[in-house]
């Protein structure tokens, strides 16, 4: 893999917890009740994340590798809650969408799902919604997981996708992959999630984006 220079930039709530470099390399993400972004101030979501400045091409093929670890604490609860996600640049004129590819929580069960939409400024009615592995069993607080992604982003139909978790293949998939879009999409990772009166923390090492070889 020819790995990419990463230049992660933060969205948080500013607190003091919401963001630690531990050990310089473990990225440390907490997010409490009521921590959303400035711009955000009145929405329904929260979030402690870092995004990645680089654009991908669409019809590459991307590989990201990383480690990651729940911390010990309450069964997640919120409705959706997102740990790393590839997320769209808007077009102008575009409506906000979800992201075309998302590895989520949902209850302490790791979800993976994709997007996809062919239409020059889409819009939900055009989206359609993947999802391309559930875990049977919920993810356990304190160990570390590896995760590997292969991506190909192609919104009309060349799209492809593999991820592994512990060498592990979870998803196998190619077809239609992530959005019609000017500038291809970009890497974000931490914690994202509905309105929940709950803490949850998420540590982050070794995180690699490149083109694969």
């Amino acid at each position: 893999m020819k790995d990419m220079a990463l230049n992660l930039r933060h969205q948080n709530a500013n607190a003091a917890w919401s963001f630690a470099l531990i050990n310089g390399d473990i990225r440390r993400y907490e997010l409490r009740d009521g921590d959303r972004v400035a711009s955000e101030a009145g929405s329904s979501v929260e979030r402690a994340e870092s995004y990645d400045s680089n654009y991908l091409d669409v019809g590459k093929t991307y590989q990201v590798a990383f480690s990651m670890m729940i911390e010990p604490g309450q069964t997640n609860a919120a409705s959706w809650l997102i740990l790393s996600q590839f997320t769209s640049m808007l077009d102008p004129g575009e409506a906000a969408h979800s992201p075309p590819f998302a590895i989520e929580l949902m209850g302490d069960r790791l979800r993976i799902v994709t997007r996809d939409s062919s239409a020059a400024l889409s819009t939900a009615a055009d989206t359609q919604y993947r999802r391309q592995y559930d875990d049977s069993q919920p993810l356990k607080r304190g160990q570390w997981y590896d995760i590997k992604v292969q991506i190909v982003f192609g919104p009309s139909g060349n799209g492809q996708l593999k991820v592994w978790r512990d060498d592990v293949l979870l998803a196998d998939y190619t077809g239609s992959l992530g959005f019609n879009d000017i500038k291809g999409p970009y890497f974000k990772q931490g914690v994202y999630r509905s309105a929940t009166p709950q803490t949850i923390a998420v540590q982050f090492k070794d995180l690699r984006i490149g083109e694969a070889s």
